[in-house]
């Protein structure tokens, strides 16, 4: 008897292991994945990640889950060389910390879509994807300590925003590109205040 339960705890922790992040780490084959699979926060990031990215392709349409794809293919490549150059303390999570935020959970517009009267949101509410990018941007916005500063640096990024967005070769991927790095600005920001 005593040796079942040794071999079902045995069992429960390889298991977890294997499967902690968002892929099967008895499969890993990049220094990158065993990288993950031998870091529980990072392993952790993986997974929540993982879940974040899966609910929102299941809210966009075909054009844009192609999209979304490709960009977090894009992703990552980048994480790949990110997370093996790191040296910062805790940087790999992070990295992870901003994607997760970009992505998940998901949300609506930060404006109410049937009262949307410019081009610039007539443009965001045409778009699943970017109803979400405004609102996770509106939630992040919401969330930096320092409105003093805040305020008009959001008042600018509007302003900057709806010039890219205006122009003519600016379709729905750049309008993701646009919004990812006003996300990722405020996260750091964010984080930043926190350390201080």
């Amino acid at each position: 008897m005593l040796s079942k339960v040794f071999f079902f705890i045995l069992f429960s922790i390889v298991s977890n292991q294997i499967m902690a992040a968002s892929f099967n780490c008895s499969k890993a084959g990049t220094e990158t994945e065993h990288l993950i699979c031998d870091d529980m926060a990072l392993s952790d990031a993986d997974k929540r990640l993982g879940k974040f990215y899966k609910k929102l392709l299941r809210v966009l349409p075909k054009a844009e889950t192609k999209l979304l794809k490709k960009d977090q293919r894009d992703w990552l490549k980048k994480r790949d060389l990110e997370l093996i150059d790191c040296s910062e303390l805790n940087c790999e999570v992070l990295f992870y910390q901003i994607r997760i935020k970009q992505l998940g959970p998901v949300e609506k517009a930060g404006f109410n879509c049937r009262k949307a009267r410019t081009k610039i949101e007539k443009k965001i509410c045409a778009s699943r994807l970017l109803k979400h990018a405004d609102g996770r941007m509106g939630k992040l916005y919401k969330l930096v300590k320092n409105k003093q500063f805040i305020k008009q640096n959001q008042r600018d990024w509007i302003v900057t925003r709806n010039l890219e967005l205006t122009q003519p070769n600016c379709d729905t991927n750049c309008a993701w590109q646009v919004y990812q790095k006003r996300m990722e600005f405020l996260i750091l920001h964010n984080t930043s205040e926190l350390e201080e």
